[in-house]
């Protein structure tokens, strides 16, 4: 009996820190959706003269990819904390999603061939992981 009190406390002691890290991660998220605005706002309409535009638009996919992994991540905590599962699927889309902001940010000039080459086996062994997991989805069903 104390062993049940003891699961029931440490479960509303996670769902409770689940909580506060889905608000923390809110504010993060609202907080850069605004820096998004105002950088847009500021490079292009203020001052787009003064300001390198393929420098800009970089700068502001990498912002706007930064937002998206915010959202994944709420998401992922939000379908936890319902279903007490991670769910490894959307895990892998945060991180194709972390690897395709890599790629767009990287300063192509200056990186070595090492880098490239990391994170090409990155992205392969994702997508590779990705596909084998909505296979085996699919072969479940099938047999159910």
């Amino acid at each position: 009996m104390a062993e049940h009190k003891t699961k029931a406390y440490y479960y509303q002691l996670k769902k409770i820190i689940i909580f506060i890290l889905m608000g923390m991660l809110l504010l993060v998220v609202f907080v850069s959706i605004a820096f998004l605005a105002w950088s847009l706002i500021d490079m292009i309409f203020l001052h787009f003269n003064q300001v390198n535009f393929q420098t800009t638009v970089i700068d502001l996919f990498g912002l706007f990819f930064l937002v998206l992994v915010g959202i994944e991540l709420l998401e992922t905590l939000q379908l936890y904390t319902k279903e007490r599962v991670v769910h490894v699927e959307v895990v892998l889309l945060v991180a194709l999603i972390v690897a395709a902001r890599k790629i767009i940010l990287i300063d192509y000039a200056t990186t070595s061939t090492d880098v490239f080459f990391g994170i090409a086996a990155v992205v392969v062994s994702i997508g590779v992981t990705y596909f084998l997991l909505k296979k085996a989805a699919v072969v479940s069903r099938v047999k159910a």
